[in-house]
């Protein structure tokens, strides 16, 4: 496989927690902390084939693979990774509905699980800009965007910044006294219930590749000179909806061979979509109050990601 090391004595000098905890959760020494599901790797294989050939195989095929085994075999969940508050005007303050909405899109068979939905949601600071544009289709002052399977579309209608100038609340209008348009676009978000234990905390990984080319070693200045400065992001202050708790109780996800029974099943048989952000998995470092997630592999590219 491209863009490794085998042996991992070579990268005791990275040291603990950062880049270290990438070559601990990458394929050449754990791949079951990431959270890569037994029958993902048999496909890879299978895949491969047999070859006397000595050759190299992308990173990027591998993950392929697991990416097309997870989008038909896990559920989907709503997560906000850098989460900042949207005050919904023209709703009272004790308001609060209940969405039945299922772990597939458009199909039951993994069940459903109730979101609720109040004056208070919180959405990824990612999905609102100060200024619009016209190739922009998320939230922006006086502009409409859809949350996800709520009936109505929602129109910033202000903001607040702090002194540093990071935008800290926006409030909007609920647009459920107007003739319904469908919006350009949908974003996820998670209410502030605290009836309902909403939302969840989490600390979420986001793992890239430790190394900046396919071939490190071959760096004249040395491999550690071809270290990848963003082969990790932790966003400690993330949220997710209350449907994690019955994931976490259903595990394992997918119920294939190798997982099966409580004596195999580990943390990381905890696998779900997080919507619009990536694939991701129990860590052996969650408690029973306190969950930590890591991103097993992105979601497919889409040129319009960052419309």
């Amino acid at each position: 496989m491209d863009g490794m090391i085998l042996d991992s004595t070579l990268l005791l000098p990275l040291g603990e927690p950062t880049s270290y905890f990438v070559l601990k959760t990458d394929l050449t020494e754990n791949p079951r902390r990431r959270g890569i599901p037994p029958g993902a790797i048999l496909a890879f294989v299978n895949e491969l084939g047999v070859t006397t050939t000595h050759s190299y195989v992308q990173i990027k095929r591998f993950e392929q693979t697991v990416r097309r085994y997870l989008e038909e075999t896990v559920p989907r969940l709503m997560m906000i990774l850098d989460p900042i508050p949207v005050i919904i005007e023209n709703l009272p303050e004790n308001h609060l509905e209940e969405f039945s909405v299922p772990f597939m899109p458009n199909d039951t068979k993994l069940g459903e699980h109730m979101v609720p939905f109040t004056r208070k949601v919180y959405i990824d600071r990612s999905d609102f800009r100060e200024e619009d544009s016209a190739d922009y289709f998320r939230l922006a002052p006086g502009k409409s965007v859809g949350l996800l399977k709520v009936p109505f579309t929602i129109r910033a209608t202000s903001y607040t910044k702090d002194e540093a100038g990071n935008v800290t609340e926006v409030r909007a209008e609920y647009e459920n006294t107007k003739k319904f348009k469908k919006p350009k676009t949908y974003i996820q978000w998670v209410c502030d219930a605290p009836s309902k234990s909403s939302p969840v905390r989490v600390e979420a990984r986001l793992t890239n590749q430790l190394f900046k080319s396919e071939n490190p070693e071959d760096n004249p200045n040395g491999y550690l000179a071809d270290i990848n400065p963003d082969s990790e992001h932790v966003y400690k202050d993330a949220i997710i909806e209350t449907g994690i708790h019955e994931i976490r109780r259903r595990a394992p996800w997918p119920e294939l061979e190798g997982e099966k029974g409580s004596n195999r099943a580990g943390p990381e048989s905890c696998r779900f979509q997080a919507l619009r952000v990536g694939y991701f998995a129990l860590d052996s470092d969650s408690t029973g109050d306190r969950f930590v997630l890591n991103r097993i592999v992105t979601l497919k590219e889409d040129a319009g990601k960052n419309a």
